[in-house]
């Protein structure tokens, strides 16, 4: 199984960049997008990696923003045979405050409009073959997140408490991984739901957004710890992460957190 970060706020030479997320999954069984980014520059890189789009079985959504959802409709039309896969609550309008505006920052309408295709799951979905999609991810531990600034709801306007979240749980026969989205729930929580899902108690790659980009000494100090205690691998900081925590995680966690960008594989 290989896992390609397919979209990324960073990339290597010939790929498109953008404030978004997603990985490519290659499997025996066929491919699985998770997330489509911000536009349909995962196309352009996807082609320009030699992937075909056909070969997308499945195509499977952290949650409803739109840097994670924006080049969904054209996967949809793309990978015509692909099963769809995302908590409901994704399609809920979604807002963020900022400099006292509030502005819209959910699933664009064209892939709104495309909820028929969708098997909604609150709880885990082996999508392919050693591909599950987590549900829920259950609050075990209070990492005081930033999400304050995040609205969502239909007649009126709430706190977003991101029931949409969803991680992506990876396991061949001899390895594991865990692919979160923005970590909105905080990383630790994603991290324990995607070993409770696969029963594993160690995870070999941690690859995504860890949503840290304003956080405190205290709060990069809490997750370090918590890196720390759990048996994971490679750390791989993408999209939301920002420059500042990766390089405190890996001042305290050593060379296996790395700062990713488009284009990069790992073997699972």
């Amino acid at each position: 199984m290989q896992v390609t970060l397919l979209i990324d706020n960073e990339a290597s030479d010939g790929l498109r960049s953008e404030h978004g997320l997603s990985f490519l999954i290659e499997t025996d069984a066929g491919s699985v997008m998770f997330d489509t980014g911000q536009t349909d520059a995962w196309f352009h890189n996807l082609i320009a990696l030699g992937r075909e789009p056909k070969s997308i079985k499945a195509i499977a959504i952290s949650h409803g923003h739109y840097d994670h959802t924006g080049g969904l409709a054209t996967a949809i039309r793309e990978s015509e045979d692909a099963r769809c896969f995302a908590h409901p609550d994704c399609f809920i309008p979604k807002y963020a405050k900022a400099d006292g505006d509030i502005h819209y920052i959910g699933m664009p309408v064209d892939a709104i409009s495309k909820m028929s295709a969708f098997k909604l799951n609150r709880s885990a979905v082996e999508v392919l073959p050693g591909v599950v999609i987590s549900g829920e991810i259950p609050l075990e531990m209070e990492i005081g997140a930033n999400n304050s600034r995040f609205l969502a709801g239909i007649d009126s306007l709430g706190q977003d408490t991101f029931d949409d979240e969803q991680c992506m749980v990876l396991q061949s026969s001899h390895s594991s991984a865990v692919l979160v989205g923005c970590s909105h729930k905080g990383l630790e929580n994603n991290v324990l739901a995607a070993m409770d899902v696969a029963g594993v108690e160690r995870i070999d790659l941690l690859a995504g957004g860890f949503h840290l980009g304003s956080a405190s000494e205290d709060r990069l100090e809490s997750l370090a710890s918590f890196l720390k205690n759990v048996d994971v691998g490679q750390i791989a900081c993408c999209h939301c992460t920002g420059n500042g925590a990766y390089e405190y995680l890996r001042s305290k966690l050593g060379s296996r957190v790395v700062f990713a960008y488009a284009g990069m594989s790992w073997i699972i």
